[in-house]
């Protein structure tokens, strides 16, 4: 898609150079929301971005209808302007029930975060008097959490001249305490609750066909918020998995780079690194050899990798909004760079920003079940399969599996997500960190299942052949 004259314009004055938005870096764009699915769940899209333009709509995933009024009146440009922290402030009591990071680039270029003081500390003032406005809102830790202690600490760093106002980027907003699943959610079976913001999911307008993949989180989904030169520094997410992203509002730019090595190297080189003009030669260097570059537009529905080095700078007048969905899907691909999740040593291995052993073990656990449930055992242990695959996974009758009530309706075909689960399954069961999880009789169950599937798929396609004979 050909830049416009204004798009150029916004390139120009961020400080990237127009030349790095060329044919060898550019997205892939598709025309419909099929084709969105299609690559999203069937297709590799580790090292691109594929958009889909005016896809929010399309998806029943426009600003109104996927996030509170309350947020869209607060960033619109007529009353919050390009500042993030007036935007912010507008929020009223929302600010008490939500958190989110309020980070910046310092004068080194490398990201910062606005952090209140450490709880119980905070209840004091610099001279060790009570902070009575503080204290009386600080009836439990959770109040130290919430969004509005990382205003006050962002207007503490503005007033001592640490912090410039436009370079403020609030970072995964959510809420504090759980709520109850989406409306669109329940219709597919997902009724765990939920501490997103977002009153609708990508997920939700796929319904039925996010259940096959490994992992998809909702739970806890944040939302991005930016003012004009704004942005997350470069690095490469704790888990290696992809994301959908949701450009509700603004322009950004996007860069990700190669897999492996390369991202490897420059988290390692230049892990934070903020993309703000004026570019240094290293940073200049770094875009230069960077897999995709990318201009987010209003509307946008797009696929990126969070497992990747990636980075992101908000470019527009008014603010950006922007959401994104962590998953992990089938594709043998995507499957094996995930498992590469929190290695030591290798291309993959990472020396900072790596998540934690005991919620790594609990995401992989989770990972399990999901698998279980997809071959119609029961989550808890990985039992034994039962002979026939589960209703949820077989083929119907038309061979497809169909999307939601929500947006526009996708189908992809049942056999190729068998395939796909099938490999998956057989990925799973040969890696040794989730071998221990699960133990011997759990692999051996999950090969088995994996052996059952394909040998379904094969009697399917055999039975088909027959009938068109």
């Amino acid at each position: 898609m050909r830049l416009s004259a204004d798009e150029k314009r916004l390139i120009e004055a961020a400080g990237w150079p127009e030349d790095l938005l060329c044919d060898r870096t550019a997205p892939r764009y598709v025309e419909s929301p099929q084709e969105f699915a299609e690559a999203l769940l069937l297709e590799d899209h580790l090292e691109d971005i594929v958009i889909l333009p005016d896809g929010l709509r399309r998806t029943g995933l426009s600003p109104r209808e996927a996030l509170p009024a309350w947020l869209c009146d607060a960033a619109s440009v007529g009353s919050a302007g390009s500042s993030v922290l007036r935007c912010l402030k507008r929020l009223g009591p929302h600010l008490e029930s939500h958190k989110a990071a309020l980070e910046f680039p310092d004068d080194k270029g490398v990201q910062r975060e606005a952090l209140p003081k450490p709880y119980p500390f905070c209840l004091w003032d610099d001279e060790g008097r009570v902070n009575a406005d503080v204290a009386t809102q600080m009836t439990m830790p959770e109040s130290w959490r919430n969004l509005g202690q990382r205003v006050q600490a962002a207007e503490a760093l503005l007033r001592k001249g640490e912090l410039e106002e436009s370079h403020l980027y609030a970072c995964e907003m959510r809420r504090l305490r759980e709520r109850e699943a989406n409306e669109f959610a329940l219709d597919y079976g997902c009724e765990e609750g939920t501490k997103s913001l977002c009153l609708r999911h990508a997920r939700d307008w796929l319904a039925q066909l996010s259940k096959w993949t490994m992992y998809w989180n909702c739970y806890d989904d944040g939302v991005f918020v930016g003012g004009r030169g704004s942005g997350k520094g470069l690095h490469v997410d704790q888990v290696l998995w992809s994301n959908v992203g949701k450009q509700w509002q603004g322009y950004k730019l996007m860069v990700t780079w190669p897999a492996g090595s390369e991202s490897t190297r420059l988290v390692r080189e230049m892990g934070d690194a903020h993309f703000r003009a004026p570019l240094e030669e290293q940073q200049l260097a770094a875009l230069r050899c960077a897999a995709r570059i990318a201009l987010l537009r209003p509307g946008d529905l797009f696929i990126c990798s969070g497992g990747v080095a990636h980075a992101t700078l908000s470019v527009s007048e008014e603010l950006t909004i922007t959401g994104y969905e962590s998953l992990v899907t089938l594709h043998p691909r995507l499957v094996e760079h995930m498992l590469h999740t929190g290695s030591s040593c290798g291309p993959c291995a990472l020396d900072k920003g790596v998540m934690e052993s005991d919620e790594l073990k609990e995401m992989r656990q989770g990972m399990l079940k999901r698998s279980a449930s997809s071959f119609g055992s029961p989550p808890a242990a990985l039992p034994e399969p039962s002979r026939e695959i589960s209703k949820e996974q077989s083929a119907p009758a038309s061979g497809l599996v169909q999307s939601g009530r929500l947006g526009e309706p996708v189908a992809l075909p049942a056999a190729g997500l068998r395939e796909l689960l099938a490999t998956a399954a057989r990925q799973v069961g040969y890696d040794p960190s989730f071998a221990v999880l699960c133990g011997s009789a759990g692999v051996s169950r999950l090969l088995a299942a994996s052996d059952r599937l394909q040998a379904t798929g094969t009697k399917r396609r055999r039975t088909m052949e027959s009938k068109d004979m």
